[in-house]
């Protein structure tokens, strides 16, 4: 029998049992000191978008793999949109952590896309399947707006596609609990870029925007509207050294 609040209506003073079913929320962390303590961990049944041109977006999803496997021994499912999952860098993070290497990259699916239709097909028609046979616990997709960005392919249609597939992603989270973060680490300016970024802005549950100016890296909670920073050799930027994150 589930946990029982006792509350009252206030027109008859007659108690009324209700039956509130608490459960923890699940969330992993990223380890790094500063994002954790301002977004309190990525969290179950939303969709995470994460923006900007620091470097450390390139390192986020190999953390996030990691500590998924070491807070929940669970699997992560990660589409990779831009050449940029790498077992490698899965692998070091979790040897400095002392995990087995082996063991957290067994728990790690990887699946690329190399055109925006090829990524559209995997979020439609694949996902879904994927997240039945392997019940992850997070769900990454690196680089996600960069092959919307297509110029071979017409504003119109990919900005249709990336509705959809932003829809299909928040329905999918919600429905399996899933950790969603969907990442963009800007090097180049592209056509159409603000209105792609405007749309993935309106359809994610959080943006984390990481900005570097020397010497700081600056994160932001757009929706919140909520900031800190990471400044070098800080402690959350000494942890960064430690693992090459800092020249």
């Amino acid at each position: 029998m589930g946990d029982q609040s006792l509350r009252y209506d206030t027109t008859t003073t007659s108690p009324i049992l209700s039956k509130t079913l608490l459960q923890p929320e699940i969330s992993v962390n990223s380890g790094i000191t500063e994002i954790d303590t301002l977004l309190a961990g990525f969290r179950a049944g939303t969709v995470t978008y994460v923006d900007g041109d620091s470097k450390l977006i390139a390192d986020l999803p190999n953390r996030l793999c990691v500590n998924t496997y070491q807070q929940f021994h669970a699997h992560t499912l990660y589409l990779d949109g831009g050449l940029c999952a790498d077992p490698y860098e899965i692998a070091r993070y979790a040897r400095a952590l002392e995990l087995d290497q082996y063991e957290v990259l067994h728990h790690v699916y990887v699946s690329r896309a190399f055109t925006v239709y090829q990524l559209s097909t995997l979020i439609e028609q694949h996902l879904e399947p994927m997240l039945q046979q392997y019940h992850p616990q997070t769900l990454i997709i690196g680089r996600f707006p960069l092959l919307h960005l297509d110029p071979d392919v017409p504003s119109n249609e990919a900005h249709r596609l990336l509705q959809n597939n932003l829809q299909t992603l928040q329905r999918l989270t919600k429905k399996h609990m899933l950790i969603t973060i969907l990442t963009n680490k800007e090097t180049y300016r592209f056509p159409g870029q603000q209105h792609i970024r405007k749309l993935i802005y309106r359809n994610t549950s959080e943006v984390l925007r990481l900005r570097y100016i020397e010497p700081c890296t600056y994160v932001d909670l757009v929706h919140q509207r909520q900031g800190t920073m990471i400044r070098d050799h800080e402690e959350g930027q000494l942890q960064l050294d430690q693992f090459g994150m800092v020249s």
